[in-house]
Parts: C-alpha cells; sequence; structure tokens
C-alpha cells in the first residue's frame, strides 16, 4: 500500500477578532464561506491524487459547527475521506485531537495541518509542501518578511524603545500548510501534552523537540481570515482570480 496523506485542518477557532455575528468560518467571501474554500483547495489536490498518495481529511471543529459543516461536506465532497472531531481550548489541544483520530498510520505516512481560515491557499502551495517531505521530516510554507523589523523593550512606563533593527533577509513569516512524517508530529504533540507545551504554529513544536524545520514556497495571497479587513482584502484577490462565482460542485 502507498503512502497516506492527512489533512488535520483545525477549524474550532472563537473567532473573537472578528467580532460579534456569524463565526469567521461561515463568512461569506465572494459567495462562498470560509471553510468551504479552505476545503475545496484540498479536496482539488486530494481528487488528483498528486503524488500517488491515498488523501484523507480530519476536520476539527465546535460543537456549534459539527452538524453545518458535517452536511456542507457530504454535499459538495462526497468522494473524500473526512473524518470530524471537536476541538480544545487550544489550537495545540486542537491539533492533538485530530491526531488522536488518526489509527491506521504508518510511521512515513503525512500529516499536513492547515488552518481553516487560510481559504485563499493554493494547489501550488500544498504541492510545494508535500514535495518538501520527500526530503524532510517537517516543512511548512512561508514567505520572506518584506516589512522592515524593528527588536524592542518595552519599558515600565509602557513606551516601546527600539534596541535593534535585523537583517530582515533572515526572517520568514510561516504560513500553513506545515508538513510532518506521522511518527515526528505524534512524537511532538505527545511530549507537548505531557509537559503542558502550547504553540500557535506546528514547526515551534518541532523546533522545540529538536527537530530541523525546512520552508517551502508560500505566496502572500495566503491569508489567515481573522479580521473584518481580511474578509475585504480576500475578497479582492478572489476578485482577481476570477472566482467570484457561487460554490457549486
Amino acid at each position: 500500500m502507498g503512502l497516506k496523506c492527512y489533512f488535520l485542518i483545525p477549524a474550532a477557532g472563537s473567532g473573537t477578532r472578528m467580532g460579534a455575528g456569524q463565526p469567521k468560518l461561515m463568512r461569506n467571501v465572494e459567495g462562498r464561506p470560509v471553510i468551504l474554500r479552505t476545503l475545496d483547495a484540498i479536496a482539488g489536490v486530494c481528487r488528483d491524487r498528486y503524488a500517488g498518495l491515498d488523501y484523507r481529511i480530519i476536520l476539527v471543529t465546535t460543537e456549534d459547527l459539527l452538524g453545518i459543516l458535517k452536511a456542507m461536506c457530504a454535499e459538495y465532497f462526497p468522494d473524500i475521506k473526512i473524518t470530524f472531531t471537536l476541538g480544545g481550548k487550544t489550537r495545540t489541544e486542537s491539533v492533538s485531537c485530530g491526531l488522536n483520530m488518526i489509527n491506521d498510520a504508518d510511521d512515513d505516512d503525512l500529516v499536513l495541518v492547515h488552518d481553516g481560515a487560510r481559504c485563499l491557499v493554493t494547489a501550488e502551495e500544498i504541492k510545494a509542501c508535500i514535495d518538501g517531505l520527500k526530503d524532510h521530516a517537517v516543512c511548512a510554507s512561508a514567505v520572506p518578511v518584506k516589512n522592515t523589523l524593528k527588536e524592542v523593550d518595552i519599558l515600565p512606563s509602557g513606551e516601546v524603545k527600539v534596541t535593534n533593527t535585523p537583517d530582515r533577509s533572515r526572517f520568514y513569516e510561516i504560513l500553513t500548510p506545515q508538513g510532518f512524517k506521522f511518527k515526528d508530529i505524534e512524537t511532538c504533540y505527545m511530549k507537548a501534552t505531557d509537559e503542558g507545551i502550547t504553540a500557535t504554529d506546528d514547526t515551534a513544536l518541532a523546533e522545540i523537540y529538536g527537530l530541523d524545520v525546512y520552508l517551502t514556497k508560500g505566496l502572500y495571497s495566503n491569508l489567515k481570515i481573522t479580521t473584518p479587513e481580511d474578509i475585504a482584502i480576500a475578497s479582492e484577490i478572489i476578485r482577481s482570480r476570477g472566482d467570484s462565482e457561487p460554490f457549486h460542485d
């Protein structure tokens, strides 16, 4: 049997920065909910059986979204193997919950963690991460930092004092997907759970536990929907791609 690839999608965040109203993953972006756009991008790679892998999706969500997401996936992705589970209070807990649903993986099978709110990810970015795992145990999509960075001290008065201007060519902004061999991500999260360690980034745990992390080519358009302003930016990007029609098979 060939290698399996599990897309683990954390979709259990509270979305507090989006403000009151509909959960951010269900917000409409040019005719489609955020989460459906995310799933559609991933489903395209699954249907193509890229690199000859056996693809599955694990969707980690909240109790209030579980029913509607199951119905949506049954309607739009009946041909994709999708497992659902409830998340935890933190991203680390939610990813751990998703990993607990994988009970048929071999050590060298692939796990790609991708934020449910990153609905503009492209097939090229996903494939680049998969390709990176041919030679490395851990890799992640990223882009070079464009803005000048400042290292600072926060003074007792609350003032912010600049202490250094680092060379921005040495800094990248981490995105998702973030890819692992199953044995490595399982070990990282088991240790993190035992030691009470949390992280907002999966590769941060890999670094803590001594694994080398390599970066693959991402796109600046692969933004995470977090605030109402992000909806407007995402809409403009989607219009530029000519992909504004309502979602359909």
